[in-house]
């Protein structure tokens, strides 16, 4: 996960959530769109290389729907392709150690899909 700063020209990984079930799920994204006083959701949208939805699209729309009926945030979707590969890159860039890295790669990989984001808008 990821937010930007209060003028929204930068993202700032702010680590992961450790999974359970989809509505405890949704309930730990709430928390922190409370507590960081979130404005809007922006997820990535996991497409192929042609630029179509891939299998886990689908599983990223239920998410969101789900998580917009809870929260009653709209979610804008980014093209998330390269931004794990981007990730990983600045990781071993930092030659952070490997058992280190999942959750760190996850966390700046949304900072990435959030910056694509910041830059469109």
């Amino acid at each position: 996960m990821a937010v930007s700063d209060p003028f929204g020209s930068f993202s700032i990984p702010i680590g992961t959530i450790k999974r359970s079930s989809k509505l405890e799920d949704v309930q730990k994204v709430k928390k922190i769109i409370e507590e960081k006083q979130i404005k809007k959701i922006v997820a990535g949208l996991p497409l192929d290389l042609d630029g179509n939805k891939s299998s886990q699209a689908s599983i990223v729309l239920k998410f969101t729907n789900f998580l917009t009926k809870v929260t009653g945030f709209e979610v804008e979707f980014v093209d998330e392709r390269y931004t794990t590969k981007m990730a990983n890159d600045t990781l071993r860039f930092l030659d952070v150690k490997m058992g280190k890295q999942k959750g760190a790669e996850d966390a700046l990989a949304a900072a990435y899909i959030l910056d694509i984001y910041l830059k469109k808008h």
